[in-house]
């Protein structure tokens, strides 16, 4: 019975080694495999490019001279404010009306004869002042004088006819005003001497030459991103990723060889 227990103990015992060898086996195939697909993995990396970008924000000072050999168009939109002298004879032949107000005040001095040819009726309205002596007879004897003192009121409408020529002799004062125009012919030449100020705009396009080289001293701002591609074969990084992926694949050699 303890033969019997003994073969069973020791073929169940070659079957686990054998069962353990097998799955080493297997275990050391993906090992090998997933090392291979590793090692092609690195090798693709060594040969990757590295793609990104690069921000620059800074200031670069610039003093130096440039030469400007070509003609550059400028275009030109301004508003020229200046003063034109004008020096001329305007002339001026017309007729003008010019209003006039002229007053008058003076004395006239009449002396002349006025014939009348119209009778004149004149209103009578007064009182005749009587004072004198009358000689008065009594019986045809010797008079005496009486005397007549009294007003005797007149009041009578007159029709008055002139048969020689009445003479008039007086001071007439003249106190007027008189308004009218005048006609006056203007033939003249006027001078104007002035500036007159305008304003001119300029719209144009012009090309400007330089000479000389330019003198330029100044900071230029730059601010922008740069994108980089970087190739790892052409750095050093690439013999580090190819070494890598062939240590990965001699793992296994190594292991066979350690044995």
């Amino acid at each position: 019975m303890n033969k019997s227990f003994f073969k069973i103990i020791s073929c169940v015992s070659i079957s686990l080694c054998a069962i353990i060898i097998i799955a080493l086996l297997a275990a050391l195939k993906t090992a090998e495999y997933r090392l291979e697909k590793i090692s092609q993995i690195v090798d693709d990396i060594a040969i990757q490019h590295i793609i990104t970008e690069v921000a620059v924000n800074d200031t670069i000072p610039l003093n130096s001279d440039i030469n400007v050999t070509e003609e550059i168009e400028v275009n030109i939109d301004l508003n020229l404010k200046t003063t034109i002298p004008l020096q001329v004879e305007i002339p001026v032949d017309q007729s003008l009306l010019v209003p006039f107000e002229l007053g008058v005040l003076d004395f006239i001095t009449i002396d002349t004869l006025i014939e009348v040819t119209k009778n004149v009726n004149i209103i009578v309205d007064d009182t005749i002042p009587l004072d004198q002596k009358v000689n008065v007879s009594v019986f045809g004897g010797k008079g005496f004088g009486m005397p007549i003192r009294g007003n005797i009121p007149v009041d009578q409408k007159l029709n008055i006819g002139f048969d020689e020529l009445l003479p008039v002799k007086s001071t007439v004062p003249v106190d007027l005003l008189i308004i009218d125009t005048l006609p006056v012919g203007l033939s003249l030449r006027i001078p104007v001497d002035l500036d007159v100020p305008v304003q001119i705009p300029i719209k144009t396009k012009a090309k400007i030459s330089f000479n000389g080289p330019l003198p330029v001293d100044a900071s230029v701002p730059i601010e922008l991103a740069i994108p980089v591609d970087i190739p790892l074969e052409h750095t050093s990084l690439s013999s580090y990723f190819k070494k890598l992926g062939i240590s990965l694949r001699n793992l296994p050699k190594l292991q066979e060889d350690s044995e």
